[in-house]
């Protein structure tokens, strides 16, 4: 009964005028037959009976098996619709899926977890005492914006560079007794980390290791610069990066002469003058920084014959913030004790 219902409010045109003239039939039929009992009179009793006779006899020809028909087909396709709407749906909830990985994919750096980092550790026998490292480029190994491992032994310093595949480069420890400093390289892409830093582990892993961006006036222009320091021939890291390379390798700071003129200077002031550098670029901490300068000051004091040259270091070295002036005037005295001795 539902479906004859249904078919006379959502059906064709075709049925619902069908069903419609049916139900008016036996609506005049079933009214004419109150009529007639209330004593209307004999003609209500012949047109109920014959309003009743045209609604069984409509209902028995074959545009009811039709109408029938096309009811039955409407409740199929629209459990059909509903299987299509519902096999779209999953559909396009998997094409979502599937972008979201091919999005994810497409970062390299989000295959490494903390379960396939352990594994290649070993399997590349990267050592306990290791260090993390990003390192900025490389045109001789072919590197570029790259988180690694970093770690040594008395014939090689050694790379784990993680990469879209996982390798290593070895690097003569006599080519990396010396790093040179690289002030103000420019940044000519500001989302050359982002990879990484968006990389679901080695993001976290990293992220304080990536050479930090500062901002500077360029003929007129606003622009960004990092600054680098270089292990061997041109493997350039991050100032963060350098600290763990130091302690594998001890080497040390030299300084090109558009850094320092060591002329002028002397031996003693581009000693404290590295020592401060590293100090700035966190290489060094505080406590550090005060070991190495008090070593620098007394071995200045002891060994500088002429006393102009000894006053004259002193006096530049506060002149450029290397010092402060109460070290300089501790030192000063240090040195007058030490030749009235």
């Amino acid at each position: 009964m539902k479906k004859y219902i249904r078919g006379m409010f959502y059906g064709s045109r075709k049925t619902k005028l069908y069903l419609w003239m049916i139900v008016l039939a036996m609506v005049i039929s079933i009214g004419c037959l109150g009529a007639a009992l209330l004593g209307a009179g004999l003609n209500f009793v012949y047109i109920a009976f014959g309003g009743l006779i045209f609604a069984v006899t409509y209902s028995q020809l074959g545009v009811f098996r039709d109408v029938n028909k096309e009811i039955k087909t409407g409740n199929i396709n629209k459990k059909n619709n509903h299987k299509i709407l519902e096999k779209d749906s999953i559909h396009s909830g998997s094409k979502v899926k599937k972008i979201i990985e091919e999005k994810a994919s497409d970062n390299e750096y989000n295959q490494y977890t903390e379960k396939n980092i352990k594994k290649y550790l070993v399997a590349y026998k990267v050592k306990k005492q290791s260090f993390l490292a990003v390192i900025d480029s490389s045109e001789k190994y072919h590197i570029k914006n790259c988180p690694a491992y970093v770690w040594g032994d008395k014939k090689y310093l050694y790379f784990l560079l993680l990469e879209k595949k996982v390798r290593t480069i070895a690097i003569p420890r006599t080519e990396t007794a010396v790093i040179h400093y690289e002030k103000g390289a420019m940044v000519t892409d500001l989302e050359e980390y982002k990879k990484l830093k968006d990389s679901f582990f080695l993001g976290s892993m990293f992220r304080g290791y990536i050479p930090e961006y500062y901002r500077t006036m360029v003929n007129g222009f606003s622009t960004f610069k990092k600054n680098l320091f270089i292990v061997s021939s041109d493997v350039r890291v991050s100032a963060a990066s350098i600290r763990g390379i130091m302690k594998i390798t001890n080497c040390r700071l030299e300084l090109d002469s558009t850094q320092l003129d060591r002329k002028r200077f002397g031996g003693y002031f581009e000693e404290a003058y590295k020592v401060k550098l590293l100090l700035q670029e966190e290489i060094y901490d505080a406590e550090e920084y005060k070991v190495k300068i008090k070593e620098i000051l007394t071995g200045l004091a002891k060994h500088e014959e002429q006393i102009d040259v000894f006053r004259n270091t002193i006096a530049s070295m506060v002149q450029y913030h290397l010092i402060s002036p109460e070290y300089a005037e501790y030192y000063m005295d240090y040195r007058y004790k030490l030749e009235k001795k």
